[in-house]
């Protein structure tokens, strides 16, 4: 998903005028030379939103966002909302209602003057929740030229690999079998991630992600996945591997596959990608079971959503947060190491990248979830795109590399937005209070239990008068038992304090 900052303002009263900026001149690369690029937008294909300070407008092939943070938009009632496209300047022209200034707003002077003031969108808005934003483009309205008729905005979005398939999906049957995004055409980017956050809170389970939090809660038989250790010099491909290679790089058509793509795009796809497959790999030790297929499917919100990403940090936010909510093992460090087993792939061996992809195509195909669409929209295409050295070689990649290692080391647990502090230290007091009851539970064993022993030790009394020497002996292997009884119980306690400990610190950080 690409932001286009180009969106213009002025502040007239109550009322906020927008100029947008549609992707028109831009510069591409070309050969030794950059060539002067102009596209004519399809004005009617826009999905428009608002939230209190924000604008956010996906004008064909681009997103526009708008930030105003002095003024609070009215947001009640925005029916039949008209938006003005400008055929000379090819500029949507927007005016959005605001709530008048409070008391408190009138008695601070703003920065600049109202009526005049103007600046593009340089200024990054604040990361704001998206499902908080309203969808309003059945309400709005398209005017050309401010003419007297008003058409009604359409959608027929991009979708696959670099957004460049149009129309339906072919190639299946059930279309419940892609029950996360039947038709992507008719849905724009940016609601595919509106759509994908919301599904993700639903499906998020506290108790899951606490069962995992302390320790992997592994099955009988499994591999512990943090041990595996990746083997990136295996990069033999396989004899149906080399035909599906030679089949797909064949008869190249690297001329449309690149023509008009975003390169930003493409990377962040195939590293949306890499990530599901290397959670998969770690998780069966490479070897691929019955619900790797899906695994690699639901984990990558490119696939499952056809969701474009603008950077690779919304990639690694999107991965943790998945990793997190749909597979078996629902741990945060598992998901770190699997980053770092992309990190790695991507800089040590560019074959294997490509095996791996070889190998999810084999996996999709062979799928009964008709998840063969995905090795038609997206997989073979990062084939034949990974495999063309001039456009992805050994740099490229190890600059892909160290563009996800720098965002591993910046994304933190606050970044997935799933409460996951509260969550620990919601599991960390449920740890104490039941390490405190059954610290009393103990405490009210060894009260019955010495109730029991007195009136045991005055049978033993008179027992004692007619055999002294076997009293003695009872009473010192009483005595040894019960240091014995003790001497485990503290250890036991211990084990539970110091595990009380370690979640403490992992709460912490």
């Amino acid at each position: 998903m690409t932001f286009e900052q180009t969106i213009q303002h002025t502040i007239d009263g109550n009322v906020c005028r927008l100029q947008i900026v549609p992707v028109g001149n831009r510069r591409t690369k070309a050969g030794d030379g950059d060539r002067k690029q102009t596209s004519t937008p399809n004005r009617r294909n826009c999905d428009i939103f608002v939230e209190d300070h924000n604008f956010y407008i996906f004008a064909d092939t681009r997103l526009y966002r708008f930030h105003l943070p002095e003024r609070q938009f009215d947001t009640k009632d925005m029916k039949n909302f008209v938006i003005n496209f400008n055929t000379q300047t090819n500029n949507y022209e927007v005016d959005l209602p605001c709530l008048p200034r409070t008391t408190e707003d009138q008695k601070t002077p703003p920065e600049k003057s109202d009526a005049e003031k103007t600046c593009a969108d340089g200024a990054t808005p604040p990361n704001i929740e998206l499902w908080k934003l309203k969808r309003i483009t059945d309400n709005c309205f398209l005017r050309v030229d401010k003419s007297g008729e008003l058409l009604k905005f359409v959608a027929d979005f991009g979708y696959g690999f670099a957004g460049r398939f149009k129309g339906d999906l072919t190639g299946f049957d059930d279309r419940s079998a892609i029950a996360q995004m039947p038709e992507p055409r008719t849905v724009s980017p940016l609601q595919r991630s509106i759509d994908r956050e919301i599904d993700e809170l639903k499906n998020f389970s506290r108790d899951q992600y606490k069962l995992n939090f302390v320790e992997l809660q592994v099955p009988e038989g499994h591999e512990n996945p943090m041990k595996y250790n990746n083997n990136y010099e295996d990069a033999k491909l396989t004899r149906d591997e080399e035909c599906l290679l030679h089949n797909l790089t064949r008869k190249s058509q690297e001329s449309a596959l690149f023509a008009d793509c975003e390169q930003s795009d493409v990377d962040c796809g195939l590293i949306c990608i890499l990530l599901a497959i290397c959670y998969d790999i770690r998780t069966t030790s490479n070897e691929p079971t019955c619900e790797s297929a899906w695994t690699r499917s639901i984990l990558s919100a490119t696939l499952s959503y056809f969701e474009p990403f603008e950077n690779i940090k919304d990639v690694v936010v999107s991965f943790l947060r998945r990793s997190l909510i749909y597979p078996l093992y629902r741990n945060y460090d598992l998901g770190r190491l699997c980053l770092q087993d992309a990190i790695d792939g991507l800089k040590k061996n560019p074959a294997w990248v490509l095996k791996q992809l070889l190998q999810t195509h084999a996996l999709f195909a062979s799928s009964d979830c008709n998840q063969q669409i995905f090795n038609q929209y997206y997989i073979e295409d990062y084939i034949r795109y990974v495999a063309d050295s001039n456009r992805c070689g050994p740099t490229h990649l190890r600059l892909l590399a160290r563009n996800l290692k720098n965002v591993l080391l910046d994304v933190s647990k606050k970044h997935l937005r799933l409460e996951l502090g509260e969550i620990e230290t919601e599991l960390l007091k449920e740890l104490i209070t039941d390490m405190h009851l059954g610290n009393t539970s103990t405490s009210e064993d060894e009260v019955d239990d010495y109730t029991d022993e007195d009136i045991d030790d005055e049978d033993a009394d008179d027992t004692n008068e007619e055999s002294g020497t076997e009293s003695g002996e009872d009473a010192t292997d009483s005595s040894s038992t019960a240091a014995s009884s003790s001497s485990s119980s503290d250890t036991e306690q211990n084990s539970v304090i110091e595990q009380c400990k370690d979640v403490v610190n992992v709460a912490k950080t």
